[in-house]
């Protein structure tokens, strides 16, 4: 199935209420076939936020719904972003980074955006936590299997 790809005035028109356009993009959407970037949708957030003043959020239950309504590439990363968008007072570019970050364990550097950082640290220690519980777990497994060992070679009587 081929897609129709949209870009930001399509989807305003969606969101906002215009007489004449918001008809037309509610038709295209309903299709099912219309494709959305991340670049796209990061646009879309700039300009609610920027020129409409619509509050992060609204504008991040309303990109939740739009996600609802069209095909996007990186869908997991960009729910996640727009869900830190509307819990964080990061930009919508960088919440894009940090669930990029976040979802592919790729490191980000950057020298102005001590967030990010943030972001990049506490995933580093989840991970190593989760690596110290693993660890731990398997140390668990192999003085169980040792015990059970134990019993196999030696029965009660």
């Amino acid at each position: 199935m081929s897609s129709t790809i949209i870009d930001e005035t399509v989807i305003l028109r969606y969101l906002l209420d215009d007489e004449v356009l918001s008809p037309r993009a509610a038709k295209v959407i309903a299709t099912r076939t219309a494709r959305v970037y991340p670049e796209i949708i990061t646009r879309v957030v700039v300009t609610l936020r920027d020129v409409y003043k619509v509050p992060r959020v609204e504008i991040a239950t309303a990109m939740r719904r739009l996600l609802d309504d069209v095909m996007v590439d990186e869908p997991t990363v960009v729910a996640l972003a727009v869900k830190l968008f509307g819990k964080t007072h990061m930009d919508f570019t960088d919440c894009l980074l940090a669930a990029r970050t976040a979802i592919y364990n790729d490191d980000v550097v950057s020298f102005g955006k001590p967030i990010i950082q943030g972001m990049i640290d506490y995933r580093r220690q989840r991970q190593i936590a989760a690596d110290a519980r693993d660890r731990a777990a398997d140390a668990r497994g192999h003085s169980t299997d040792a015990a059970i060992d134990k019993l196999r070679h030696h029965p009660r009587s």
